[in-house]
Protein backbone atom coordinates (compact mmCIF):
# COMPACT_ATOMS: atom_id res chain seq x y z
CA UNK A 1 0.00 0.00 0.00
CA UNK A 2 1.51 3.26 -1.04
CA UNK A 3 -0.35 6.36 0.67
CA UNK A 4 0.35 10.12 0.87
CA UNK A 5 -0.60 12.26 4.42
CA UNK A 6 -3.06 14.31 3.70
CA UNK A 7 -3.86 15.88 7.26
CA UNK A 8 -3.66 15.67 10.79
CA UNK A 9 -6.98 15.05 12.23
CA UNK A 10 -9.10 13.75 15.10
CA UNK A 11 -12.00 10.80 14.46
CA UNK A 12 -13.89 8.54 15.35
CA UNK A 13 -15.38 5.44 14.16
CA UNK A 14 -18.49 4.32 14.72
CA UNK A 15 -19.86 0.69 14.12
CA UNK A 16 -23.71 -0.12 13.97
CA UNK A 17 -24.22 -4.17 13.80
CA UNK A 18 -26.96 -6.24 12.08
CA UNK A 19 -28.33 -6.16 15.47
CA UNK A 20 -28.28 -2.90 15.68
CA UNK A 21 -25.40 -2.71 18.58
CA UNK A 22 -23.87 0.44 17.93
CA UNK A 23 -20.00 0.70 18.94
CA UNK A 24 -18.69 3.91 19.65
CA UNK A 25 -14.50 4.38 19.23
CA UNK A 26 -13.62 7.19 21.68
CA UNK A 27 -11.90 10.61 19.79
CA UNK A 28 -8.58 9.51 18.10
CA UNK A 29 -5.75 11.62 17.30
CA UNK A 30 -4.07 10.96 14.24
CA UNK A 31 -3.56 11.45 10.30
CA UNK A 32 -5.79 10.72 7.11
CA UNK A 33 -3.98 9.18 4.38
CA UNK A 34 -4.67 9.15 0.66
CA UNK A 35 -4.22 6.15 -1.86
CA UNK A 36 -5.41 5.07 -5.25
CA UNK A 37 -7.25 2.83 -3.34
CA UNK A 38 -8.89 4.77 -0.81
CA UNK A 39 -8.77 7.08 2.46
CA UNK A 40 -6.63 5.49 5.40
CA UNK A 41 -6.93 6.82 9.08
CA UNK A 42 -4.57 5.78 11.93
CA UNK A 43 -4.08 6.27 15.52
CA UNK A 44 -0.03 5.11 15.09
CA UNK A 45 -0.78 1.91 15.72
CA UNK A 46 -3.58 0.90 14.06
CA UNK A 47 -4.73 1.80 9.96
CA UNK A 48 -8.13 2.00 8.90
CA UNK A 49 -9.14 1.69 5.54
CA UNK A 50 -11.90 3.43 4.09
CA UNK A 51 -12.49 2.48 0.45
CA UNK A 52 -13.42 5.42 -1.68
CA UNK A 53 -15.92 3.09 -4.08
CA UNK A 54 -18.01 2.09 -0.92
CA UNK A 55 -18.63 5.60 0.02
CA UNK A 56 -22.42 6.26 0.61
CA UNK A 57 -22.49 10.01 1.75
CA UNK A 58 -19.96 12.41 3.22
CA UNK A 59 -21.45 15.65 4.44
CA UNK A 60 -20.48 18.37 6.98
CA UNK A 61 -22.29 18.16 10.66
CA UNK A 62 -20.61 20.95 11.72
CA UNK A 63 -18.45 24.42 11.54
CA UNK A 64 -16.97 25.01 14.45
CA UNK A 65 -14.70 22.99 14.73
CA UNK A 66 -15.35 21.64 10.83
CA UNK A 67 -16.11 17.63 11.18
CA UNK A 68 -16.91 16.06 8.17
CA UNK A 69 -19.23 12.71 8.16
CA UNK A 70 -18.46 9.67 6.09
CA UNK A 71 -20.89 7.24 5.52
CA UNK A 72 -20.02 3.63 4.72
CA UNK A 73 -22.16 0.54 5.34
CA UNK A 74 -22.21 -0.27 8.85
CA UNK A 75 -19.55 2.44 9.64
CA UNK A 76 -19.88 6.10 10.12
CA UNK A 77 -16.65 7.83 10.59
CA UNK A 78 -16.49 11.75 12.16
CA UNK A 79 -13.42 13.45 11.09
CA UNK A 80 -12.21 17.16 12.22
CA UNK A 81 -8.88 18.95 11.64
CA UNK A 82 -7.55 22.22 12.23
CA UNK A 83 -7.28 22.96 8.72
CA UNK A 84 -10.71 23.35 7.63
CA UNK A 85 -10.22 23.85 4.03
CA UNK A 86 -8.32 20.58 3.66
CA UNK A 87 -10.96 19.07 4.73
CA UNK A 88 -13.60 20.71 2.66
CA UNK A 89 -11.28 20.43 -0.01
CA UNK A 90 -11.89 16.51 0.20
CA UNK A 91 -15.18 16.07 0.33
CA UNK A 92 -15.30 17.95 -2.50
CA UNK A 93 -12.70 16.12 -4.42
CA UNK A 94 -14.77 12.97 -2.81
CA UNK A 95 -18.62 13.95 -3.98
CA UNK A 96 -18.39 12.91 -7.58
CA UNK A 97 -16.89 9.38 -6.82
CA UNK A 98 -20.23 8.47 -4.19
CA UNK A 99 -21.88 5.65 -5.83
CA UNK A 100 -25.75 7.05 -6.07
CA UNK A 101 -27.78 5.36 -8.51
CA UNK A 102 -29.20 8.05 -11.58
CA UNK A 103 -26.33 10.79 -9.95
CA UNK A 104 -26.12 12.56 -13.01
CA UNK A 105 -30.32 12.40 -13.31
CA UNK A 106 -30.45 13.58 -10.24
CA UNK A 107 -28.15 16.47 -10.64
CA UNK A 108 -30.37 17.08 -14.43
CA UNK A 109 -33.39 16.98 -12.57
CA UNK A 110 -32.18 19.92 -9.42
CA UNK A 111 -31.29 21.80 -12.31
CA UNK A 112 -34.67 21.53 -14.14
CA UNK A 113 -36.11 22.37 -11.09
CA UNK A 114 -34.13 25.42 -10.30
CA UNK A 115 -34.84 26.64 -14.05
CA UNK A 116 -38.66 26.43 -13.33
CA UNK A 117 -37.46 29.14 -10.11
CA UNK A 118 -37.99 25.83 -7.23
CA UNK A 119 -35.25 26.17 -5.19
CA UNK A 120 -36.38 25.61 -1.76
CA UNK A 121 -34.39 22.24 0.05
CA UNK A 122 -37.43 20.89 1.83
CA UNK A 123 -39.13 20.74 -1.76
CA UNK A 124 -36.63 19.74 -3.98
CA UNK A 125 -35.75 17.11 -1.18
CA UNK A 126 -39.54 15.87 -2.05
CA UNK A 127 -39.78 16.31 -5.56
CA UNK A 128 -36.60 14.28 -6.36
CA UNK A 129 -37.26 11.74 -3.08
CA UNK A 130 -33.87 11.99 -1.59
CA UNK A 131 -32.69 13.92 1.80
CA UNK A 132 -31.76 17.26 2.00
CA UNK A 133 -28.38 16.53 2.80
CA UNK A 134 -28.18 15.66 -0.71
CA UNK A 135 -29.48 18.43 -2.34
CA UNK A 136 -27.13 20.14 -0.70
CA UNK A 137 -24.53 17.75 -1.90
CA UNK A 138 -25.70 18.21 -5.44
CA UNK A 139 -26.19 21.76 -5.23
CA UNK A 140 -22.67 22.03 -4.36
CA UNK A 141 -21.57 19.94 -7.20
CA UNK A 142 -23.52 21.58 -9.30
CA UNK A 143 -21.73 25.20 -8.40
CA UNK A 144 -18.61 23.50 -8.90
CA UNK A 145 -19.13 22.44 -12.16
CA UNK A 146 -20.26 25.90 -12.76
CA UNK A 147 -24.06 24.65 -14.31
CA UNK A 148 -25.45 26.91 -11.04
CA UNK A 149 -23.86 30.63 -10.08
CA UNK A 150 -22.91 31.58 -6.55
CA UNK A 151 -26.11 33.57 -6.07
CA UNK A 152 -28.29 30.21 -7.00
CA UNK A 153 -29.02 31.15 -10.71
CA UNK A 154 -28.99 28.93 -13.20
CA UNK A 155 -25.63 29.51 -15.90
CA UNK A 156 -25.64 29.19 -19.26
CA UNK A 157 -23.53 26.11 -18.50
CA UNK A 158 -26.53 24.81 -16.64
CA UNK A 159 -29.33 25.78 -19.25
CA UNK A 160 -27.40 24.19 -22.08
CA UNK A 161 -27.11 21.19 -19.82
CA UNK A 162 -30.61 20.62 -19.57
CA UNK A 163 -31.49 21.71 -22.65
CA UNK A 164 -33.35 19.22 -25.29
CA UNK A 165 -31.66 18.58 -28.13
CA UNK A 166 -34.05 19.25 -31.19
CA UNK A 167 -33.27 16.99 -34.59
CA UNK A 168 -32.68 20.02 -37.24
Amino acid sequence: MKARKYENVEFVINHSGDDSVKLSLIWKKGGLYLSLSGLFLTDGSTWYELPVKDLENISIVNDEPLKLRLKIPTLDILISGKRAERLLALRHFLLPSISDGGGVDKLNSLLRFRALGIKEVEVLSKLLDVDAQKIEDLTSLAKEKGYISQEGELTELGNSQIAVKEDE
